[in-house]
């Protein structure tokens, strides 16, 4: 069963982090745009369980080298992704994930739509991808609450190791980015359903 052990770090600034990821020897993945939908039932009993559905669409801001992208499988097709209710770990987020790319996310949006689920929330957020040795650590940026480096490993142990490297001051957060902008902004899931670029440029964190 495969599971994603993660966690974030609120940061001010990436510039000082990129310079520590390549001096330690970290390769770059390239930078994105990702549009995140959630679905969910009419009730969101998927929310109720700590449980998410989504489909991610890329857009492609900047590309690896060419040396480096022939090291890189990139395919920036659509993902659908699963995940399961968060285990009980207040160092680093463990749940289940399971995720398939897919060629067409309209015809999955009408497939998804016809079996009861709709899309309830739309978030989007630069990020600027490395990976660094088993473990992969995304720069990332969203509107209204700001920038956040994550960390993904084969172990919380790992996470807290790269966060000493990249000397990180920030305790790590479990919390989805749902959670974040919620807490910041009482208007996200209720009145706000597309947390965009272009839709929050006059937002600002409570």
């Amino acid at each position: 069963m495969p599971h994603e052990i993660e966690a974030k770090f609120k940061v001010s600034d990436f510039r000082a982090i990129r310079r520590r990821l390549v001096g330690l020897g970290a390769v770059y993945l390239g930078t994105d745009l990702q549009t995140d939908v959630y679905y969910d039932t009419p009730d969101r009993g998927l929310l109720g369980e700590d449980k998410g559905l989504r489909i991610r669409r890329t857009r492609r801001l900047r590309s690896p080298s060419a040396a480096d992208r022939d090291a890189i499988h990139s395919d920036t097709r659509a993902l659908l992704t699963y995940k399961g209710p968060s285990g009980a770990n207040d160092r680093a987020k463990i749940r289940r994930e399971i995720q398939t790319r897919v060629d067409s996310p309209q015809a999955l949006d009408e497939i998804l739509t016809a079996l009861g689920l709709t899309p309830t929330l739309t978030i989007q957020k630069k990020r600027i991808g490395y990976r660094l040795g088993s473990c992969t650590v995304e720069l990332d940026e969203l509107p209204i609450i700001g920038r956040f480096v994550e960390i993904e490993a084969p172990t919380t142990q790992r996470i807290e190791a790269v966060g000493r490297e990249l000397r990180i001051k920030a305790e790590p957060s479990t919390d989805h980015y749902i959670t974040l902008l919620s807490r910041a902004c009482g208007h996200v899931s209720d009145t706000c359903l597309e947390i965009t670029f272009d839709n929050c440029t006059d937002c600002k964190s409570a």
